[in-house]
This record gives C-alpha cells, sequence and structure tokens, in this order.
C-alpha cells in the first residue's frame, strides 16, 4: 500500500503541476519538477534498500545512502516497541536498540525472533572472542 501511494502521489503532483506549468519557460518547469523527481527516487531508493546485517563484530543497518554500523560490544538492550519516530524500519512492529550510552536505533527485521537470535549469537561470539584476547 505505501508503495502504491509512493508512486501514485508524485504522479499526481506532476502531473497537476505539469498541466499548471504549460504557460512557464521551460528552464522553470524543470525546476520545479525536477525535486519532485528527486524526492521520489531518494524514497524509492531507501524503500528498496533497507536491510541489517550481523557479522562477527557488527551489527550493520542499510537504508538508502545512509549506513550506520553498531558494535555488537556496544548494544546494551534488544526491546520490541512501535514507537513512530524516524529510523531505517520500513514498519511500526520495531526493534529498539540500545546501545553506546543513550544511543537508540529503530529497526524492523521481517523475522524479529530470528533477528534477535543471530544477534545473540553474534554478541556471544564477540564476546568469547573478547575473552581469549
Amino acid at each position: 500500500m505505501l508503495v502504491v501511494a509512493l508512486l501514485v502521489i508524485p504522479l499526481a503532483l506532476f502531473s497537476s503541476l505539469g498541466s499548471g506549468l504549460l504557460g512557464l519557460p521551460i528552464a522553470l518547469r524543470l525546476a520545479t519538477l525536477l525535486p519532485l523527481v528527486g524526492i521520489f527516487c531518494l524514497v524509492l531508493w531507501t524503500l528498496r534498500s533497507t536491510y541489517y546485517t550481523i557479522n562477527e563484530s557488527d551489527l550493520t543497518v542499510r537504508s538508502g545512502p545512509m549506513r550506520w554500523v553498531i558494535a555488537l560490544s556496544q548494544i546494551e538492550s534488544v526491546t520490541p516497541t512501535r514507537d513512530a519516530r524516524s529510523g531505517p524500519a520500513l514498519s511500526l512492529d520495531r526493534l529498539r536498540i540500545c546501545y553506546g550510552g543513550g544511543r537508540q536505533m529503530l529497526i524492523s527485521p521481517q523475522d524479529k525472533e530470528s533477528f534477535i537470535r543471530d544477534l545473540e549469537r553474534g554478541l556471544h561470539r564477540c564476546l568469547d572472542a573478547q575473552a581469549t584476547q
């Protein structure tokens, strides 16, 4: 539903603005319409490329042009939330990751239970590696 809205709204704006801008010079029409196209592309890029990766020592969060890397050893808690604040999460069924002395990240993996299990396994491997050093 969200993807449909993101496609329909810019097209409706484009057509309504486009018909109202017909009497203006082409440069002014482009200056008005190009930012709409840019915003649409940024939103689409973010929707198509939001994902989370857990490796031996880090959780990497990607969302469009943005990337965050959180050391597993800095994660203090992971709790379910429906917090609507902004974050690299595509739904309101989210996880709040508290880390690094008061910072937090809101994410929404498709399979939260599996994600938490993988995060716990990664954290245990990270702690074991630190203990053997």
